[in-house]
């Protein structure tokens, strides 16, 4: 189904870098609807657009929006997504395909750093996670505690395409506590373009000089029901893919008590497919104690994950609400997922927070007591000396 109609526009909600919302008047309808075009072009009020409806009508979670094709009727020829040397193309073979310009491609001024083979995240920490509503609480709980960290945002192309549908992304990057985005795969309009999650790790590392590396799917992510076909899967070739690179993979589990789905409640099985079945490397994994019944149900579901994955597991004792309530003041934009505030549901966000402490332990263990060796993050059992650091500094930061 590809579903497309005429529409006016009858006013402008907001603009920002690489998008608009718009107010448009579909054809043949007296409702006014809203419209999101990305790129550099704008439109206003009068201009009739092809708009694809097709996410609307099917009533899917995409946040009520249809989306710009472009100016009817408009034969001029006109770039709407400039780039500088770019020949790869994103989106390839659809209509809406796009060229960017990549690091790695040969025309790039970072093509020569991409022509090594000997490339490394040098034990940078990669956070990883399902849900995009963790960036906010995840990068502001982090500069919380050291304001000096190079935090990169790394967006996969599991969930949206365009950067630009993420309003996190441009709050955080408004407000500088993300350094830079770089977009991977057929994801597009981050800083720095990327032809796989690989390259746009290492982009993170040695162009931006991150010291933390923030991997989470864009908004919008996909699930069937099954443990087939949901956009998470694609997290395994990300820690895959930090784990050949020479990073330390920190991954922020999905727990929830509150969502009434039985396979999402306490750890969800998404994490649980995801880390139990299809990846083939370990990761630091942060649980948060709960201090009640609650702790029970997360150790059943946690022993049972690793007796299909040995991971390194982290407990700790989770942030006051008190904590969770400042965060958010601080960051200026509401925390929610899957329709839900931390107020209705404040453990995913707890456990975000708790993934972050851990995060920044490590960096303070790692400059402490690896700065005299350069290839410390290749030895073998570094998770696992990693996770008992944690599990033994259980002391605030």
């Amino acid at each position: 189904m590809l579903q497309l109609v005429t529409a006016t526009v009858a006013g402008v909600v907001e603009q920002r870098e690489g998008m608009q919302i718009l107010r448009v008047q579909v054809e043949g309808s007296q409702h006014i609807e809203q419209a999101i075009s990305f790129g550099e072009e704008s439109f206003s009020l009068g201009d009739r657009l092809l708009v694809n409806t097709t996410a609307v009508r099917l009533q899917l979670g995409t946040g009520g929006f249809h989306l710009v094709v472009g100016k009817e009727n408009t034969m001029r020829e006109r770039d709407v997504a400039p780039s500088e040397w770019g020949h790869i193309m994103k989106m390839r073979y659809a209509p809406w395909q796009l060229a960017v310009d990549t690091v790695e491609e040969q025309n790039s001024p970072y093509h020569e750093l991409f022509s090594r083979e000997d490339l490394s995240l040098e034990g940078t920490p990669v956070v990883i996670s399902e849900l995009h509503s963790m960036l906010p609480v995840t990068v502001q709980a982090i500069k919380e505690k050291n304001a000096a960290e190079q935090i990169v945002y790394v967006m996969p192309d599991g969930a949206s395409l365009p950067l630009a549908l993420s309003r996190h992304v441009h709050h955080l990057r408004k407000t500088q506590k993300l350094a830079a985005t770089v977009t991977a795969g057929h994801a597009w309009g981050g800083d720095y373009e990327a032809v796989t999650i690989h390259s746009a790790l290492l982009a993170a590392k040695h162009i931006e000089s991150a010291t933390i590396i923030v991997c989470m799917l864009g908004p919008g992510v996909a699930g069937t029901g099954t443990s087939y076909g949901f956009s998470g899967v694609q997290l395994a070739e990300v820690i895959h893919a930090v784990s050949a690179l020479g990073g330390i993979p920190f991954y922020i589990p999905r727990i929830s008590f509150s969502d009434l789905r039985n396979r999402h409640y306490g750890l969800s099985h998404h994490t649980s497919v995801v880390l139990g079945r299809y990846a083939l490397r370990p990761v630091v994994l942060s649980i948060p104690r709960l201090g009640d019944h609650r702790d029970f149900h997360l150790e059943q579901q946690v022993s049972a994950l690793c007796k299909q994955n040995e991971h390194g597991v982290v407990w700790g004792a989770i942030a006051s609400l008190d904590r969770l309530n400042a965060l958010e003041r601080a960051y200026g934009l509401s925390f929610s997922t899957m329709g839900r505030s931390w107020r209705e549901d404040p453990v995913p966000f707890q456990t975000a927070i708790l993934a972050a402490d851990h995060v920044l332990r490590f960096r303070l263990w790692q400059q402490e007591s690896f700065s005299c060796d350069p290839y410390w993050f290749s030895a073998p059992n570094i998770l696992a000396e990693i996770s008992l650091f944690l599990t033994k500094s259980e002391e605030p930061l």
